[in-house]
């Protein structure tokens, strides 16, 4: 009797375990090195962009991964409707800032500058690359919600509209 009651812990132990949080990238996520096919696919479909920045390794121990990686997910929920989602690659566009020329558009380096200091870093733009939406990071996230990604929305429509025009 013991035994089976043992095997039951063992593996709801197991289960809780496997049940830490993840980021959850929707399945036609980019990767940093497809960008340039991916700006021909937004701007056929009228999208933008939305450039989040985590780190490569999260650190288990710290009490606040749980809350950057909620932020990233509740940052993906809320700009998949009108954003390609690309996994940013940091040391790129630090390097471009610094004088590389590595093709990192300009509005990128100006948005990632201003976002903050805490992880998700998100860099909203146009389907061009060349406007700044929106930027924030995780603490704004936490706090206010998604105020930030509405604005990002909003801008976004409005300079649809202006194209059409």
């Amino acid at each position: 009797m013991k035994f089976p009651v043992i095997l039951l812990l063992v593996a709801l132990a197991g289960s809780v375990a496997s049940a830490a949080p993840k980021v959850r990238w929707p399945r036609d996520v980019v990767e940093w090195e497809k960008l340039k096919e991916a700006e021909k696919v937004a701007q056929e479909e009228g999208k933008g962009f939305a450039f989040i920045f985590i780190p490569s390794i999260w650190d288990a121990k710290d009490a606040g991964v749980a809350r950057s990686i909620d932020a990233t997910n509740d940052a993906i929920r809320a700009l998949k409707s009108f954003c390609l989602m690309v996994k940013g690659d940091y040391q790129e566009v630090v390097d471009a800032s610094r004088g590389k020329d590595n093709g990192v558009p300009k509005a990128l380096i100006t948005g990632l500058s201003g976002a903050g200091n805490t992880y998700p870093l998100v860099v909203v733009l146009d389907g061009e690359m060349k406007t700044l939406l929106g930027k924030t990071s995780g603490k704004e996230i936490n706090e206010e919600g998604s105020k930030v990604f509405r604005e990002a929305k909003k801008k976004h429509r409005e300079l649809q509209k202006s194209k059409e025009e």
